[in-house]
Formats: C-alpha cells, sequence, structure tokens
C-alpha cells in the first residue's frame, strides 16, 4: 500500500522485518489497528528481502532458513494490519507522532503504541583501504544477490561470523567462484567460548547448520585461510586484493572485489534519537536500547523488538515481536494480565533458549581488537566525511573526549549516514585514548531529522498541531536552520 486509511491508529510499527511482521499480525489479530511503516517494496527485512519475489530461478539454493519466510510473509499479507511500503519514517515525537517521507511528500500519522523493529546493520570494519571502490560489506553482496540476482565473480570474503559463511555458502551453491575465504576469527575465541557451549546445546539445530557451512565450503575448494589479522586492502584508486598476517606469514591475494563482515549491531539511529536508555554490551560490543522481557523501553509507550533491541536472529525476532505487540495490547486495554501470561508461554522460553545460544556465538566470533580499533593514522574512520584516525587524534587533542565534542571538532558523524558507519568505532577509540569504559564516554546525541529528508518534502507538509509537545512545525524549523 502506498496510502493511509486513517490519520491515527493503537499500533505503528516500525519495519517489516520478521519482529515487525509478528507483531503486525498477533496485534491484528486481536483487533487493534495496526500500521507498519517500511522503508522497501516488499516485507521481509533483511533476511528474507525478496522471498516472495526472489530473482533467482531456484530461490532455494538460498537455504531453507530463507525459503521459510515465505510464510510468514504470506501470513502478514493476510492479516489486517496496513503495510505502507517505501515510507521512511524520519521523525518520531514523543506523543505518538511519525513524520515520514513517501511518494515524494511528508505525510503525518499519530499511534498510541509504537514498536520499533528496525533491524540491524553491519559492524564497521576499520581497515586500511575499506573505503575503496570495490570494497563492500557481506551483507551488501547478499541484498544484490537476493534483490537483482548479482553476483562478483573472483571475490574474497574476509572476517567472522555466521552471515561471513552463510553468504560465502550462497554464491558456492550458484556456482560463483569465490577467490578466497580469510577467516579472522582468532584461536582464542575456540577456547573462551567453550564457557557457553552447554548454552550452545540448547539449540542444536543451528550448531549443525554452523558447521554444516563451514564444511560446505571447505569441500568446494574454496582456499580458506584461518586465524588471519591485520588485514589491508590492496591498491590505491580501488581495490586491488588483500594483504593478511597468519601466524606471522604474510599472505597478498589479489581480487578487485572485496567483502568484509565481523558481525552485525543493532541499528541505533531511530532508538537514540528518541533519546530511548541504551548501555552498552560488553558481550556483543555495541550499544543497544535497554528493554525489557517485553521489549518495553525506557519511554511507556514505545517497544523495540528483534535486531534492534540487541543481535538476536530471525527466529528469535519473530517470538520477541509476538511478545512486544502481546505486551502493548494489554497496554492498551484489548488483553488481559492473564491472557498476555498465556499466549506468552511458549516465546519468552524459546527466547531464553536463543539467547543462551547467542552468548556462545557472541563469545565464538568477537571481533579483535585491530579491526575494530584502528592504529594506521592513515585508516579512514569517518567515510561520509573522510576522517582518518590521525584526524580524530588531532581532534581529541583540541578537547573532542566524547563522541559529540569530537564532532564538533572534526565533523566526524555529521554526514548523511549520520554516524552509522562510524559511532561504535568512535566510541571504542575515545575510551581507548582517554582509558576510560565505553560507557562512560557514550554515543552520539541524535535527534530528528533520522534519516534524510529534502526541503521540497517539508514544502509539501501543512498539517500543523499546536498542541504538540514536540510538534513538526518545529523539527522542521530545526531542518531549516541547521
Amino acid at each position: 500500500m502506498t496510502e493511509f486509511t486513517a490519520t491515527s491508529y493503537d499500533i505503528a510499527i516500525i519495519g517489516a522485518g520478521p519482529a515487525g511482521m509478528s507483531a503486525a499480525i498477533t496485534a491484528s489479530e486481536a483487533g487493534a489497528s495496526v500500521v507498519v511503516l517500511d522503508d522497501k517494496a516488499r516485507s521481509g527485512g533483511q533476511i528474507y528481502r525478496n522471498v516472495d519475489a526472489s530473482p533467482l530461478a531456484e530461490p532455494t539454493t538460498l537455504g531453507e532458513d530463507y525459503i521459510k519466510g515465505s510464510k510468514i510473509t504470506a501470513a502478514f499479507k493476510a492479516c489486517a494490519a496496513e503495510h505502507i511500503t517505501n515510507a521512511t519514517v524520519w521523525h518520531v515525537g514523543d506523543n505518538g507522532e511519525l513524520l515520514l517521507s513517501l511518494n515524494g511528500k511528508t505525510q503525518r500519522l499519530t499511534a498510541r503504541q509504537i514498536i520499533i523493529t528496525t533491524g540491524a546493520m553491519e559492524r564497521p570494519f576499520p581497515i586500511p583501504g575499506w573505503h575503496l571502490p570495490g570494497v563492500m560489506s557481506a551483507g551488501s553482496a547478499q541484498v544484490m544477490l537476493k534483490s537483482d540476482g548479482l553476483v562478483r565473480d573472483g571475490a574474497i570474503f574476509a572476517g567472522t561470523g555466521p552471515l561471513l559463511y552463510l553468504i560465502a555458502a550462497q554464491y558456492i551453491r550458484l556456482g560463483v567462484k569465490i577467490e578466497a575465504l580469510v577467516d579472522t576469527t582468532p584461536k582464542k575465541n575456540y577456547i573462551t567460548s567453550m564457557s557457553e557451549f552447554i548454552g550452545a546445546l540448547s539449540a542444536p539445530r543451528m550448531l549443525i547448520k554452523g558447521l554444516g557451512l563451514m564444511n560446505e565450503i571447505r569441500k568446494s575448494g574454496t582456499k580458506v585461510y584461518a586465524f588471519a589479522e591485520g588485514l589491508k586492502v590492496l591498491g590505491d584508486e580501488s581495490c586491488k586484493g588483500l594483504s593478511f598476517d597468519v601466524s606471522g606469514k604474510k599472505h597478498e591475494i589479489s581480487a578487485e572485489h572485496l567483502f568484509l563482515h565481523q558481525g552485525v549491531l543493532p541499528n541505533l539511529n531511530m532508538t537514540q534519537a528518541l533519546g530511548l536508555k541504551h548501555v552498552w554490551c560488553t558481550r556483543q560490543l555495541c550499544w543497544k536500547p535497554e528493554v525489557d522481557k517485553w521489549g518495553q523501553s525506557s519511554q511507556d509507550f514505545i517497544a523495540v523488538a528483534g535486531d534492534s533491541s540487541g543481535v538476536v536472529g530471525a527466529d528469535s525476532a519473530a517470538s520477541m515481536g509476538r511478545v512486544c505487540a502481546l505486551r502493548q495490547l494489554v497496554n492498551l486495554g484489548l488483553m488481559t494480565e492473564l491472557q498476555l501470561a498465556q499466549k506468552a508461554k511458549k516465546d519468552l522460553p524459546f527466547i531464553a533458549r536463543q539467547q543462551r545460544f547467542r552468548r556462545f556465538i557472541d563469545c565464538l566470533y568477537q571481533p579483535i581488537d585491530q579491526h575494530r580499533k584502528p592504529d594506521d593514522d592513515n585508516t579512514v574512520v569517518c567515510r561520509c566525511e573522510e576522517q582518518t584516525v590521525k584526524n580524530l587524534k588531532q581532534g581529541f587533542a583540541l578537547g573532542g573526549r566524547d563522541p559529540n565534542q569530537l564532532k564538533s571538532q572534526t565533523r566526524c558523524g555529521m554526514g548523511p549516514c549520520q554516524g552509522r558507519m562510524c559511532g561504535h568505532t568512535v566510541s571504542e577509540l575515545l575510551a581507548d585514548w582517554g582509558q576510560k569504559s565505553v560507557a562512560e564516554v557514550g554515543y552520539y546525541r541524535l535527534r530528528s531529522p533520522m534519516r534524510l529528508v529534502t526541503l521540497q518534502e517539508l514544502s509539501h507538509f501543512t498539517h500543523v498541531n499546536p498542541g504538540l509537545r514536540i510538534n513538526s512545525t518545529d523539527v522542521i524549523k530545526q531542518v531549516v536552520t541547521r
């Protein structure tokens, strides 16, 4: 859908991945008026992207976990929730007002309850040369594959984590040559993760799947380099390959395309701009919103579900979406506490089991310091503003001791991505330089608009509600005067 049937809803859900779709199905079945605002043309999020309209002749090559997404997308389409596609939410007020870009114009609606399910983004991988043409994230490679059926022959896959191995295996199944897989998982992680192995046994299917992917890659004849460190992109103007060390021995591999990945992080820009309370997670090495078991945030009418709340995976995200919706139905008076307990009795234990497995994954695939906190002065940290480690050190010396002060000194974090690609790196670097914890250093202070919006769009926006504490007029003035 591209038009609203109302201007006010019981529940507005931002994002149509597993968590958002599950929440919409649950809430609409209970009689709530629900609108789902999605910045993509089809539901599914990243994990189930284009599952109902794959450009591939045989989508099954992407795996069972991808294909099963068609079941939830079908249920979502059949439910009573309104699904507004290609809608970019750029402001959420503390009164339930949402402003979004749709069809080239700014639109407004209100909701009594809001569920944020904006998913995750890939962790920055700031190594020398990561900003060069030809270098992409592995997730971007998967987007090209799922959206347009495009691949890059002879690419290098480098990094660590389940998604890296999954995308490499998908390439191999399609008959696409991979030049090499360079695995940066350190030896010590295999030892330290054993403390969480009992928890991993709570999800044996996931363990078997992971081992199967690694075996599939090795059996294909793809060159695999384990325990790699010191990664550097070769080339001055564009990617020419990758250099790295393994046990003190230097390797260089030529390739025009390099796909990097070292895990994913919650997509923070919306939850941070809303002023929700966030905490630094030492296990996942990321900032995430503080929520209870129902997904309830520090704002009483806002819940956060799925990978937006902390990386949990697709299956757990779907369960979290249902749980969040159930809690909000109670808040709306459409369900009793007794009904809540009854309906959540399967999802809550499942989420707990998945979290135990997740602790094992987080420990095993925790990226090493040198690939998160660059020490080469010439390494670009902020790709938008082309700010290097050297630039940031100079800003630090001038008094930029927290991310916001550093932003004012260097413009790091002021670009179109609004700090998405540099925020965590900056927090960790400043913590090291200032000999503080990351929690003490903090994160960027964000505000509306949460996404890029044009003055032309704003010129079409005429609705003004003077009674709002944070109203659209204030936001527009803020944008114009920036």
